[in-house]
């Protein structure tokens, strides 16, 4: 299998030279010419067998280059042929789910450290991010898939179920708990909850002259996916809070995973790996520095957010072992947050310095004290560890957890 993988990768780096050449020719751009280096170079080590080079080279250049030249490709070929706008759209979206498949069964499944496997996945996230898509007009619906990021939330869930089962690991989307207690499924309401009301919180606080509107006292009327303040097509609106839930669970699922592994003889790995998961995870968000409209503010406030409201979610994904809940649940969070229309900005509390600290605790400190509750409590704990063994760690070293 591994030579089959090594001749399919093999010949698309060859594709995608032809590809950079002919867009160097084209376009002008000195960047193209860097791409073929580095691709020559990664065809080499894989043609002589420089097996740990490759895989080295192959992770750092091969996704950015791989999406970035095909994306260029796009570009031309729907600008000459402009009237198949549509059709060709979706051809371009079938081929993105499949581009990125043989470098991460040839490349990415041969990482045996769960470091590096972590690592190597820190930087995939990066790359997706920074990879430059299509433009295209016409259908709203096209238009607003497009703008949102869903394609690259798919593409990352491919790689995280590819990357995790050849790993050795367990994927499940949705683990059925053997014989849950009725204290099981109350707990699991409450966390529910929690989440829940940590999302209006979120929401409504940008609009909130008074605690109590923040807290319980929300006004709906300031939520209409139709009228947002900062996504116009609602098609964009909802792709993007449904690329949020699938892209960021998904990182979730497989950062605790390797962070489990890594921390694995440690008595509180757990713990360990739900914090050291949320701090990544929230961190990953200075990216959004290079989004329309960000400031230090903005950006500060989804990094502690993200921390706490990440804490959270990683609790509950080990303590139901269901990725579609978390999933579903981030989704909603970033609905609420995309559908507040202008009015529903300009609150005096989040913008006030005092009151500002105030809300980046509740938004911090509460998923943390729940953390800790339901890690202290012998009965949550059980099914936590119960779920460790049955999916988040590989069978072989399944009897000394």
């Amino acid at each position: 299998m591994k030579t089959t993988y090594n001749k399919i990768l093999k010949s698309q780096i060859l594709l995608t030279i032809l590809f950079a050449v002919l867009l160097l020719i084209v376009q002008h751009d000195l960047l193209n010419l860097l791409y073929i280096i580095f691709l020559s170079f990664s065809f080499l080590f894989i043609y002589i067998g420089f097996n740990r080079k490759s895989h080295i080279l192959n992770i750092v250049v091969l996704p950015y280059t791989f999406l970035s030249v095909y994306n260029n490709i796009f570009k031309l070929i729907i600008k000459i042929y402009a009237d198949w706008g549509t059709v060709l759209y979706v051809a371009y979206f079938i081929g993105m789910l499949a581009l990125l498949i043989p470098v991460i069964l040839y490349d990415y499944g041969t990482i045996k450290n769960p470091i590096w496997q972590l690592v190597a996945t820190v930087w995939l996230i990066i790359s997706l991010f920074l990879t430059p898509l299509i433009s295209i007009e016409g259908n709203a619906v096209i238009v607003g898939l497009n703008k949102s990021n869903l394609l690259m939330a798919l593409i990352f869930l491919e790689y995280a179920y590819i990357a995790i089962t050849t790993w050795g690991y367990k994927f499940y989307f949705n683990l059925k708990i053997s014989n849950p207690t009725f204290f099981y499924y109350l707990f699991l309401l409450v966390l529910g909850i929690v989440t829940v009301w940590i999302s209006f919180f979120n929401t409504f606080i940008l609009s909130a002259s008074e605690w109590n509107q923040a807290i319980w006292n929300w006004d709906f009327s300031l939520i209409n996916p139709i009228n947002s303040a900062i996504i116009k097509n609602v098609w964009q609106l909802y792709f993007s809070a449904l690329d949020a839930g699938i892209m960021e669970e998904s990182a979730r699922y497989v950062f605790l995973i390797t962070l489990l592994i890594i921390f694995l003889r440690k008595k509180g790995r757990a713990t360990y790996s739900i914090l050291l998961s949320s701090i990544i995870f929230s961190l990953l968000h200075i990216l959004n520095f290079s989004t329309p409209g960000a400031n230090i503010d903005s950006i500060l406030f989804q990094i502690f957010h993200a921390f706490g409201f990440g804490c959270l979610l990683g609790v509950i994904l080990l303590y139901s072992g269901k990725l579609w809940l978390t999933m579903l649940f981030h989704t909603f969070a970033d609905f609420l947050n995309f559908s507040l229309i202008p009015l529903g900005y300009g609150g005096s509390l989040v913008s006030n310095e005092n009151t500002g600290v105030i809300v980046l605790t509740v938004v911090t400190v509460i998923p943390l004290i729940i953390l800790m509750i339901i890690l202290e409590n012998q009965k949550t704990r059980a099914f936590i560890e119960t779920n460790i063994k049955k999916t988040f760690i590989f069978s072989q070293i399944g009897d000394i957890i």
